[in-house]
């Protein structure tokens, strides 16, 4: 079953693509498409914790932290593009349709939120380690249940 938004649209399956502790979401998000004939859109998000590093380094002048940040990007998003490619080869080896849009964002909630809110049937994401200061930092799984309609997968 696939749920009808107010656009007039099948949405389908949402999937959650957020490094390599995402591969049993893919598989699940997937095989839920696959059973349903629903269509499914990989939200890969490009992100590494290196970036932080290159922002902080307190000495390191500025021409070098901005050559580190942009030599981090390029391995960013070439490993974006192999992980693309195999998430393009899965879904065909499964007969799914599959959409994957690549994004570069520093607030992963806020933009997995405004995707998600577009209507779909169901979201599948990876589950989340528990962070040592919870207070500080938003659990991506409740704020999508607390904000979208479809149901929400940890994997």
């Amino acid at each position: 079953m696939v749920l009808k938004t107010g656009r007039g649209m099948d949405e389908g399956i949402l999937i959650i693509v957020n490094g390599s502790g995402s591969a049993h979401a893919v598989e699940e998000g997937l095989r839920a498409a696959q059973s349903s004939s629903a269509r499914a859109k990989a939200l890969q998000i490009l992100d590494s914790e290196l970036y932080h590093y290159g922002h902080n380094d307190l000495v390191a002048p500025r021409l070098n932290k901005q050559r580190f940040l942009l030599y981090i990007r390029d391995q960013v998003l070439e490993r974006g593009g192999a992980e693309a490619e195999e998430l393009r080869e899965q879904a065909r080896r499964m007969g799914v349709s599959l959409e994957i849009d690549p994004v570069e964002t520093e607030d992963v909630v806020a933009t997995v939120v405004a995707e998600a809110k577009k209507g779909y049937e169901a979201i599948y994401l990876a589950k989340e380690k528990r962070k040592l200061v919870p207070l500080l930092q938003k659990h991506l799984a409740t704020q999508l249940r607390r904000e979208c309609t479809g149901e929400v997968i940890e994997c």
